[in-house]
């Protein structure tokens, strides 16, 4: 059963649960524009190596689900032959272990600047967020059909609110709407078996689980 309590490092091709929360339990939310810096920010740094399947950010902490791409394009150093994008060197890596430590230091630029961004906002200084943000590799189906309702399950967990399939800081509508997303809609569906199958998985609480995740 998977851990919240070993982080483990990201590989290119896994399927990774992706969670931290406010230092001292402090929020990292303060106004609804920071929860859009957020995603957009996720979107800048990470579009272009991973998958996002299910996120929710919630006022002290948030939850991702993600797939990490088997090969990602990443600017050149001199002299190495590459491919090019908008007349700038590219490099394709397909090592699992150099795509996750990319990936990894990605994650670490989103965080430092958005904590750089609350920080100027709210007049603060230093962390904002828990020492090493928590990962833990998904490789079994059932674990991953459950992270990704847990994270949506998430506010009402927590009462933040009284029905999750409504809170607007989720993946949730995103999903099971038709309108165009940054969320990979399509691989969603299939690891559900359809649009029915995820709504129907989403509309009772899984006892079974309920200890597998701690935060």
């Amino acid at each position: 059963m998977p851990s919240s309590k070993i982080i483990t490092p990201l590989l290119g091709g896994s399927f990774y649960h992706i969670f931290n929360r406010g230092i001292n339990r402090e929020n990292i939310f303060f106004q609804k524009r920071n929860y859009f810096y957020f995603l957009q920010l996720l979107d800048t740094f990470l579009s272009d190596y991973i998958s996002v399947i299910a996120y929710c950010l919630l006022p002290n902490h948030f939850h991702i689900v993600i797939k990490i791409n088997e090969a990602i394009k990443i600017s050149s150093e001199i002299g190495i032959p590459s491919l090019k994008k908008d007349g700038i060197p590219m490099q394709v890596i397909t090592n699992e272990v150099e795509i996750g430590k990319y990936v990894s230091n990605q994650f670490r630029k989103l965080f430092i600047t958005y904590t750089m961004a609350i920080n100027k906002q709210e007049n603060r200084t230093g962390s904002l967020f828990d020492k090493n943000f928590k990962r833990i590799e998904i490789t079994e189906n059932e674990y991953l059909l459950y992270a990704i309702f847990y994270t949506h399950y998430n506010p009402e967990k927590h009462g933040i609110a009284p029905n999750f399939r409504t809170y607007k800081f989720s993946s949730y509508q995103a999903i099971i709407s038709d309108s165009s997303t940054k969320i990979n809609k399509n691989l969603v569906l299939n690891i559900f078996d359809g649009k029915a199958d995820f709504v129907n998985y989403h509309s009772g609480w899984h006892e079974e689980n309920e200890n597998i995740i701690l935060e």
